[in-house]
Order: C-alpha cells, then structure tokens, then sequence
C-alpha cells in the first residue's frame, strides 16, 4: 500500500523557510570592522562613514532579487527532503499481509 506523498507540502514548507532565511540574510546589520572574517582586508575607499543606513531602495532591490533566487531554492531543498520521507516511510511501513498475502498478478482461476 502507498504512503501519502509528503514531496508537497515539505516544498512549500522550504519555499516558505527560505524566503525567511533570505530576509534574515539581507536585513542582517553590516560588520563595522573592515575585512572582518577575511584573510586579506578589501581595499575601499572611504566614500561613505561606517555605520551609515543601507538607502530603502537598495534594501528593496536586495529583498527583490534574493527572493526570486533563496524561496525557489528552498522550494527545491524541501522537495527533495520530502521525497526521502515519502520514501523512508513507505519502505518501512508494516504490510497488511506480509509476503504470503502478496501476489504478483490476477487471481488465477481453479478448475
């Protein structure tokens, strides 16, 4: 007997997680240090003072354009989590007959 299929709502349960990864990403506040976590330090020059606010419509252009990349992802990493729940489930979901009550084809007819 097949197990319910889990591939859907595990999609849309990731699409739903990575636009929320996505939004932490992107409104996540910017480092003060220069070259922070960086082997080398980045040459910049000093064209704006740190700790100044990111412009609104830079901040919307960033959600835009990660969104269309970070929900379908996410999207794509449930789908193949679901899969594999669908597929552990069925594997060990207990048979109602065993292997004795299982037959390959059509009854046969006795005669």
């Amino acid at each position: 007997m097949l197990v319910r299929n889990y591939a859907k709502p595990f999609c849309i349960a990731g699409f739903i997680l990575g636009e929320i990864y996505m939004l932490f990403v992107v409104l996540a506040p910017y480092g003060k240090d220069r070259g922070r976590g960086l082997p080398a330090p980045i040459p910049m020059e000093e064209s704006v003072a740190a700790g100044t606010p990111v412009p609104t419509g830079a901040m919307a252009a960033r959600i835009i354009a990660c969104g269309m990349l970070f929900g379908p992802f996410g999207g794509l990493v449930g789908l193949g989590v679901g899969l594999i729940v669908s597929g552990v489930a069925q594997r060990f979901r207990p048979s109602e007959g065993g292997a004795a009550g299982r037959e390959d084809g059509p009854p046969k007819a006795s005669g």
